[in-house]
């Protein structure tokens, strides 16, 4: 397993590193992850959603942190801690890698580390992730991370195309 990805909290001037990331593997992220994929358009409207998920998570509703393989190099991945239910409390989980980075472990460190933060850092008891049952290796990511297969959830997913899909639930607790 690779230990030498960084893993930091997404900043303002990452607006260019996140949208070539996003760009280059647009076609295969914009399934999963539609919001990002057309808030990524360009670097501006890329930098105008940092700013939004900056505001977010002052407010404890989403946090982004972006996985690098040395110092001040362009994002390799991203993780985001959302959907925050503080009453059980519990978030989602979801991530994506750059192609030419997976299975090196880069993709299971940042999943390790921000199930560590939200329990450790925000008091959070249960952490999810929702996975399409075709996604083989977004799967094997959670299950080397210590998650359990709850359950599949019928079309509990809509595609940027709008079609719903089934997904398994996989969940972490504290």
């Amino acid at each position: 397993m690779n230990d030498s990805v960084i893993i930091e909290p997404i900043r303002k001037d990452d607006h260019e590193g996140l949208f070539r990331l996003v760009d280059k593997e647009r076609a295969r992220l914009s399934t999963y992850f539609p919001v990002t994929c057309s808030r990524c358009s360009d670097p501006r409207h890329t930098r105008r959603y940092i700013k939004e998920i900056l505001a977010l998570s002052d407010k404890r509703e989403l946090f982004c942190f972006l996985l690098r393989d040395y110092e001040g190099s362009d994002p390799i991945g991203a993780v985001f801690l959302k959907e925050f239910d503080w009453s059980i409390p519990k978030c989602e989980i979801a991530y994506f890698i750059n192609s030419i980075f997976e299975k090196r472990g880069a993709t299971s460190l940042g999943v390790m580390w921000a199930v560590d933060h939200a329990f450790s850092n925000l008091g959070v008891e249960k952490v999810y992730a929702r996975i399409s049952p075709e996604n083989i290796g977004s799967i094997k990511v959670v299950e080397n991370c210590g998650f359990q297969r709850e359950g599949l959830l019928r079309r509990d997913f809509r595609t940027s195309k709008g079609e719903l899909l089934d997904v398994y639930m996989y969940s972490c607790l504290r």
